[in-house]
């Protein structure tokens, strides 16, 4: 493993004098894969100071050494110039792409290879911080930047395993971890794998039984890992870490966005609402907030996997509000 220039230590900034938080440097979200994350992007975007780029999973993936970051490593050294230029290369090339064997690169990716100019990247992160925390501000400060918004972020959901990395890296920084009852999250996941199939989901349908049993498991293991991580989260990042509930989110927003924006040091535009339902779900395309998103797994879900998830996850459901 190539060693990264140690990275200076990054204290948060004051407030206002007038007593009011400031705005954050950097506000992510993040939480298990269909969880709302895409929601929550699209609503806090509504605010003509927020910025959030697409899933870059730069810091790590569900399989952590799939970040991006670890991929940069290999080129060699932050602070030599030719390293730098060495990643712009892997991006644009379609280097990067081709090494991901099981899956496309994330979408930020895509978007900076389309959207932004090679020189103007390269310039970027050669003025950048040489350090990976100075690359993930650079990457991030670039979307904003074109987008005309000061405030900087991103939408990683598989990142909820790194928040203590990301509240390290920018101190005064925001993570908001999105939660969704695990049926819905099995429902809404299973609806969107078998109409979009990719590897190796696509292998796995010409099982029917294997497909829903590795998709049941999935589901079980990744929610019970965001139940977990949330109570200690909770407990380290006071101030910093929030929590929204996709079902309070689409259910009870005028309760949940002020609170939100509040939380992000943010005033909240009059139309956060209005947003286009881009996920890959039973609405896509429509506008608005759908409250009956919150039950619709109902007239999906199998009574074995509902069963399954209620069993397993019963302790964590209820202390979570999903008892019933």
């Amino acid at each position: 493993m190539v060693a990264t220039p140690a990275k200076p230590v990054r204290q948060p900034r004051p407030q206002a004098d007038d007593g009011r938080r400031q705005e954050p440097e950097a506000v992510f979200i993040c939480g298990a894969s269909r969880s709302g994350t895409t929601l929550l992007r699209k609503i806090l975007e509504t605010s003509d100071r927020i910025a959030i780029a697409p899933e870059n999973h730069f810091v790590g993936h569900v399989l952590p050494r799939e970040g991006a970051r670890f991929y940069f490593r290999r080129l060699g050294e932050l602070a030599d110039d030719d390293t730098v230029r060495a990643i712009v290369e892997l991006i644009y090339s379609g280097e990067y792409q081709r090494k991901s064997r099981w899956r496309e690169i994330s979408p930020f990716w895509r978007w900076l290879i389309r959207d932004v100019p090679r020189a103007e990247l390269e310039r970027r992160l050669l003025a950048a911080e040489r350090s990976e925390r100075g690359l993930m501000a650079a990457f991030m400060r670039t979307y904003a930047d074109h987008h005309g918004r000061p405030v900087m972020g991103e939408k990683t959901p598989a990142h909820l395993a790194f928040t203590d990395t990301l509240l390290e890296w920018f101190p005064d920084g925001r993570v908001v971890h999105m939660l969704r009852d695990p049926r819905a999250v099995l429902v809404s996941d299973s609806h969107r794998r078998r109409g979009h199939p990719r590897r190796p989901y696509s292998w796995l349908m010409r099982v029917p039984l294997l497909f829903q049993s590795v998709m049941l498991l999935q589901t079980t293991l990744i929610w019970a890992g965001a139940a977990r991580r949330h109570a200690a989260l909770q407990r380290r990042h006071p101030g910093r870490y929030m929590l929204v509930r996709f079902e309070d989110l689409v259910q009870k927003s005028d309760e949940v966005l002020p609170a939100l924006f509040d939380f992000l040091g943010v005033e909240m535009p009059v139309d956060a609402t209005a947003v286009e339902v881009v996920s890959r779900g039973f609405r896509v395309g429509e506008q608005g907030l759908d409250a009956g998103a919150a039950t619709r797994w109902r007239e999906h879900i199998h009574p074995f996997a509902e069963r399954f998830l209620r069993l397993v996850l019963g302790p964590s459901m209820r202390r979570l509000g999903y008892g019933a």
